[in-house]
């Protein structure tokens, strides 16, 4: 199902990361230009299989493994933040800390937009813009709304209801996001709340799987 485009931009990818590594070019004081290159060159794939790839329901399914994936890394961005990163209690609010802040936002190509969003660089902003902004390709909510319009394209279901248990958990998990609140996010504790949220994507990832690729337990 893949285009020429696509899988010739694919074979240059794995070209450009195998020689690399072959031939020793790799550095190890400074590889922000590998990686560099290989993030620009996953961006061009995507570019090429948005423009060129039918509307099947081979494209939906990738549409909703790309969605559940960068939903779930966004959240363990987040959690890693706030349990690794985290600088001492004194430290919050200084250089350093918005520093990371920011390396936070740019990791996951927020920064442009949540400046535009909010301006200051506040961690409870930047929270609220990576897990409930609903315009910003990256968030949480947005992801998973992506994700649970394809699942529906895929099993046909048209109506308000569910057609099997992936939709029914995604819907139920993407409704709790579009209702919550931050501040009650930060009241229970955010590493609780994202590691909840881990747990239920990795259910609606194995509901999907049993709906649509389990054939044996299926015929069972």
């Amino acid at each position: 199902n893949l285009t020429k485009e696509l899988w010739e931009e694919i074979n240059n990818l794995y070209l450009f990361i195998f020689e690399t590594i072959k031939n020793g070019k790799w550095d190890n004081s400074d590889p922000r230009g590998f990686f560099t290159k290989v993030k620009k060159g996953c961006q061009i794939l995507w570019g090429i299989n948005e423009s060129t790839i039918s509307r099947s329901d081979g494209w939906h399914f990738g549409q909703v493994g790309q969605s559940l994936e960068r939903a779930d890394n966004t959240s363990r961005i987040l959690d890693v933040k706030y349990h690794i990163l985290l600088p001492s209690v004194e430290s919050v609010g200084t250089p350093i800390d918005i520093i990371h802040w920011t390396a936070l936002l740019k990791s996951v190509s927020a920064y442009n937009m949540y400046r535009r969003r909010y301006g200051r660089i506040l961690p409870i902003n930047i929270t609220e813009f990576l897990i409930l902004e609903k315009d910003f390709p990256r968030s949480i909510l947005f992801c998973l709304q992506k994700a649970d319009l394809s699942l529906r394209k895929i099993s046909g279901n048209h109506s308000t209801g569910y057609a099997n248990q992936a939709e029914k958990k995604i819907g139920s998990l993407r409704s709790d996001l579009e209702f919550a609140d931050i501040n009650d996010i930060f009241a229970g504790g955010l590493h609780e709340y994202l590691d909840d949220f881990q747990k239920r994507i990795s259910e609606i990832s194995t509901d999907i799987y049993n709906t649509y690729f389990n054939h044996i337990q299926n015929k069972t």
